[in-house]
C-alpha cells in the first residue's frame, strides 16, 4: 500500500478590502492638531456649532473644521475658522498648521491634505480669550 500525500494548493484570495474614515474623525485629527499649535487659541464653529456646543457641555475638537474628502484621490480638504493670539504673526501660525495637520492626516490614515483654509475669525490675548471662556462656561452652567 502506497502513502500518497495530498498536495493542497494554499492560494487563498486576497479579500477585497476599503479602509474609510467619517469626516468626524478627520475633523478631529485635524482640529486636535491646530489647537496645539502655539498661536491657535481656539478652532470656532457657526452659529449652529456653538448653541450645540453649550447644550452639550463639551469641547469638541471638532468644531470650527469642515472636511470634503474626495475618494478618488484619497485626499481630503480642510476648512476651518479659528482664533488666534494676538501679536502673533498670522502666516507663520498658519504655516506651523499646515505643516502639523497634513503629517499628522498622512500619519494616522494615510490620505494627504489637498486644501487647507483658514478664516480668522478674531485675534485675542491670552487674558481675554480667558475671560470669553470664563463667561461663556458660566453661561452653559447656568442654563444647566
Amino acid at each position: 500500500m502506497e502513502n500518497k500525500i495530498a498536495k493542497s494548493e494554499n492560494k487563498m484570495a486576497k479579500p477585497e478590502t476599503k479602509l474609510t474614515f467619517d469626516d468626524e474623525v478627520l475633523a478631529k485629527i485635524a482640529g486636535k492638531t491646530a489647537n496645539g499649535v502655539d498661536g491657535v487659541l481656539s478652532l470656532e464653529g457657526n452659529i449652529f456649532e456653538k448653541v450645540t456646543d453649550r447644550i452639550s457641555k463639551g469641547d469638541d475638537p471638532t468644531t470650527g473644521v469642515n472636511v470634503d474628502v474626495d475618494d478618488e484621490n484619497h485626499s481630503v480638504s480642510l476648512k476651518m475658522d479659528a482664533i488666534l493670539e494676538y501679536g502673533k504673526n498670522a502666516q507663520a501660525i498658519f504655516d506651523k498648521m499646515i505643516d502639523k495637520i497634513t503629517s499628522a492626516v498622512k500619519e494616522i490614515t494615510n490620505m494627504e491634505v489637498s486644501e487647507i483654509k483658514l478664516n480668522v475669525k478674531d485675534v485675542l490675548t491670552r487674558e481675554e480669550w480667558a475671560e470669553k471662556n470664563n463667561k461663556d462656561r458660566q453661561q452653559r452652567d447656568d442654563k444647566h
